[in-house]
């Protein structure tokens, strides 16, 4: 098995490792953003709580007791407290999964573009061998 020939020379070498740091970086970004948008859904769900125990503080009135209008408040609050929790709990899991997941797929792309470095030198190094070979002859 080969390259084909649009693969073949120095062009296609530094396309390649062009190529391969490109995604490097792109798998940078996307972990700093990810790790960004984690941090901006833990706030918003703090926020989201903070919101739902304000809202809630009126419900200790005696004068609501059996009113309709505060079943759906307090109802509306149940809600979005349990839209926080869940917020929260998505921050969490992005923060883990994709992160250890990112930093993976990272790690694996740096050794293959490392490996393809190797065996781009070792094939180069013998094909100059070859090539002073057959000057000599």
């Amino acid at each position: 098995m080969g390259f084909s020939s649009a693969l073949q020379g120095r062009a296609a070498h530094d396309a390649l490792l062009n190529r391969q740091e490109a995604e490097l970086k792109l798998l940078e970004t996307m972990k700093r953003c990810l790790a960004q948008k984690a941090k901006c859904d833990r706030e918003y769900a703090v926020s989201l709580a903070a919101v739902t125990q304000q809202g809630l503080k009126i419900d200790r009135s005696d004068d609501l007791q059996g009113s309709h209008v505060m079943r759906a408040w307090r109802s509306f609050m149940e809600e979005l407290d349990h839209t926080a929790k869940q917020i929260r709990t998505n921050a969490e899991q992005l923060e883990t999964v994709c992160h250890e997941k990112l930093a993976s797929l990272y790690q694996e792309k740096r050794r293959v573009r490392k490996q393809y470095q190797e065996e781009h030198t070792k094939i180069a190094t013998q094909f100059s061998h070859v090539q002073t070979y057959c000057d000599d002859k």
